[in-house]
């Protein structure tokens, strides 16, 4: 089958690839940032399409003569996630239709039985029901964690076993969970595309283990061969700190620890059966998934998608009442003597402070071009996706590496600012600086994310009337 996967540089998607391609489908690829896809050996087998899940032409042009739909993107943070994934899907909904798709198949979460749900529970949940009524046969398969080297889920429980000997715990962490193997969640994703076309409806998937999330970590333990840390049950529930604390001893930051933390709140357990009954051999037991994931094996291990290291990441998104190319317009211009948007004074009171360190201080200079090693003051241009984002390594003396990530997006009729700021710590000194820097690094930040949008929007209106003069 000719297959599109839209999220395939997440960790589920890479892997999905690569085996629908194993398995001999031909697969196209709808991705934001194409260089994302150059890190794995099977870019030279797919085709690629480069756009936004929001950019309804874009959709429309990736369905175009596609037989299988793999939807796996999913949006993490804000307080507008669930409107955001609801765009994206109903723009997903309307081009597979439109273009004839034959098959959607969708990575949903467990859902509890009980009313009550998070947030981001029923956001997936919501999700699979817009596409099994958009008219295209679609398998929604609800997992809940999955396991495997460089899953957020598994990443979270094999950091904190090893974190301390003593781990406080929320008292949700006693709840029912049924964990699954990546090797699994692959063979059910791919037994979808033989379901019959009168098969539009939703399927639970998990392995043989029903367990608590205290007995997961306490499972991993066990098989990694290092000593059972000591739970102590807190009575506590605050996702929020919880999932500031995960992302303190993690490489899972707080976007993704967040979710995790809520769906702890419920007992998350598959019900029926899969598409095509368990895999061959049967479903994989959580102690056999994980020596997998730390031996490297299961889905080809380890993959330049995993989470190696930790990264700490402050991210602000706005609202910009002006065409996304009028906000690139001011992101791709930024620097230099244009400046950076922000407290008058700071960055000269930054680039003083790097100097006295023999770092390379306030440095101004815009390249003639913005293109990857061009030097844009004190930073580095890593990536630069013409007329969507631009991101940049910072050059400035620090006990770790920072980047900045500037996306122009298209939000309806206007666009959406998108400012990521990401920093991997070298070792307890770089947690600390990133800590102590936070307060004032968020205010910073967040003054340049809305000059920016403010900006953007009053170019916008000025050219609205002159075309009105």
């Amino acid at each position: 089958m000719h297959c599109l996967v839209i999220g395939a540089t997440g960790y589920v998607g890479a892997r999905l690839v690569r085996r629908l391609l194993d398995e001999g489908h031909t697969v196209r690829c709808l991705v934001r940032n194409r260089a994302k896809l150059a890190r794995h050996t099977w870019v030279d087998r797919v085709e690629v399409r480069q756009g936004d899940v929001n950019d309804a032409d874009a959709v429309r042009d990736a369905c175009d003569g596609i037989d299988a739909v793999f939807y796996l993107v999913h949006s993490m943070d804000g307080p507008d996630f669930a409107d955001r994934d609801r765009r994206a899907v109903a723009v997903l909904a309307d081009a597979a239709h439109t273009a004839g798709v034959q098959r959607i198949v969708y990575l949903g979460g467990l859902q509890p039985t009980g009313d009550e749900n998070s947030e981001h529970l029923a956001s997936r949940r919501e999700v699979g029901e817009i596409l099994m009524a958009s008219h295209v046969p679609t398998a929604v398969l609800q997992a809940g964690i999955v396991v495997g080297a460089g899953s957020a889920s598994y990443e979270m429980i094999r950091h904190l076993t090893e974190a301390s000997p003593l781990l406080p715990m929320p008292d949700h962490a006693w709840n029912a969970v049924q964990p699954i193997g990546i090797d699994d969640v692959l063979y059910h994703l791919g037994a979808c595309l033989q379901l019959p076309s009168s098969v539009n409806r939703t399927f639970d998937i998990g392995g043989p283990d029903v367990l608590s999330f205290r007995e997961l970590i306490l499972g991993y333990a066990e098989v990694a061969g290092l000593t059972r840390p000591l739970t102590v049950p807190v009575p506590l529930s605050a996702p929020r700190m919880i999932s500031r604390a995960v992302q303190a001893l993690t490489p899972v930051d707080r976007h993704l620890a967040k979710p995790l933390v809520e769906s702890m709140a419920h007992d998350l357990v598959a019900h029926g059966d899969p598409p095509a009954g368990p895999p061959p051999g049967g479903a994989t037991p959580y102690a056999e998934a994980v020596r997998r994931a730390v031996a490297g094996e299961g889905a080809a291990g380890r993959g330049p998608t995993d989470l190696h290291g930790v990264e700490l990441v402050s991210e602000q998104t706005e609202r910009v009442k002006a065409p996304p190319a009028v906000l690139w317009d001011v992101i791709s211009t930024i620097g230099g003597e244009n400046g950076w948007y922000n407290v008058p004074g700071i960055w000269a009171l930054r680039g003083g402070i790097d100097r006295l360190f023999g770092g390379v201080g306030a440095r101004r200079g815009r390249p003639g071009k913005l293109e990857p090693g061009a030097q844009l003051d004190w930073w580095i241009v890593e990536d630069v996706q013409d007329g969507r984002s631009l991101t940049l390594r910072a050059e400035t003396k620090m006990p770790g590496t920072a980047r900045l990530e500037m996306r122009a997006e298209p939000d309806g009729d206007g666009s959406r600012y998108v400012q990521r700021v990401t920093f991997t710590p070298r070792g307890i000194a770089g947690r600390a600086y990133w800590y102590a820097e936070l307060p004032a690094h968020d205010f910073v930040f967040a003054v340049m994310a809305r000059t920016i949008a403010g900006v953007a929007a009053t170019r916008a209106r000025r050219a609205a009337g002159t075309r009105g003069a």
